[in-house]
């Protein structure tokens, strides 16, 4: 009988797991999913404070050793911040000459390209958070660049949104505006994929040029854009779950099988 394969979610930037809640039910029937909180995130343990990506792919690797007693999710999907941990992972075993899984890139970073009209947003944001509290803060990143439906934002998603951003003790932004995700993703020898939101600030004023790129180093049928924001999986997630469920239906063969977790605390 064919084992159903294993599909590790890794989060993103100031976030959770719970950047994933909104894809469990649906993903959870045909594969196993491994949906941990990155150290120094929601409710896991810390790195040490001079800790950097590749100490969070080194912890990231032992979780998965020992949740998978030694083998490897067959996929991994990362979102913004997470692509870039996602893509140091595999770096990590394509250095220790291990087969590599299927790696889908989610709304990526690309270093130092931030559009200016997320400069702007964040720039109103931290001013927001000044005068009237973190939460104000959060509701405007909601509406503006995580979303692309403002009535969606509730003070639910609002709540969540602060909660992260107070359990988050790792600096994720330098890295992810520091390092050309292209040019590590050229000496990764992996199948790859990348979901982007045509509505995301983040790239939605350069997305025909993105495209092009990633196209030219995935292949046409390896990029997809999904009518959504940044956050993307929650924004469009039955559009985004149809897409992931294409990529394990063209996977094929599968290794290793898994109970569906979500680790609330990192285990070292």
């Amino acid at each position: 009988m064919r084992k159903r394969p294993t599909v590790l979610l890794v989060h993103g930037g100031h976030g959770s797991w719970r950047h994933w809640e909104a894809n469990l039910d649906d993903l959870g029937d045909g594969v196993d999913l491994l949906v941990p909180d990155l150290p120094g995130f929601g409710e896991s343990c810390d790195l040490p404070p001079d800790a950097g990506l590749d100490d969070q792919a080194e912890s990231l690797d032992q979780a998965i050793d020992s949740a998978l007693a030694g083998g490897l999710p067959n996929i991994v999907v990362g979102f913004s911040f997470g692509t870039i941990v996602a893509t140091a992972l595999l770096e990590r075993w394509q250095r220790t000459g291990r087969w590599l899984p299927t790696l889908v890139l989610v709304n990526p970073p690309l270093g130092r390209e931030v559009s200016d009209e997320v400069l702007a947003i964040q720039a109103r944001a931290a001013d927001l958070a000044r005068v009237n509290g973190l939460a104000a803060a959060i509701e405007l990143t909601l509406r503006e660049i995580m979303l692309s439906d403002p009535t969606r934002v509730t003070p639910e998603l609002i709540e969540l949104g602060v909660l992260q951003v107070k359990q988050t003790r790792f600096k994720s932004r330098p890295i992810s505006r520091s390092i050309d995700l292209r040019e590590r993703l050229a000496s990764l020898n992996a199948p790859r994929h990348v979901l982007l939101g045509e509505r995301d600030p983040h790239q939605r004023s350069r997305l025909a040029d993105r495209v092009a790129q990633y196209r030219s180093m995935f292949g046409d049928n390896n990029v997809k854009i999904l009518p959504g924001a940044h956050w993307l999986q929650r924004d469009c997630s039955e559009a985004f779950a149809q897409a992931l469920r294409d990529i394990v239906a063209a996977l094929g063969a599968s290794q290793g099988s898994l109970d569906r977790h979500s680790f609330g605390e990192f285990v070292q």
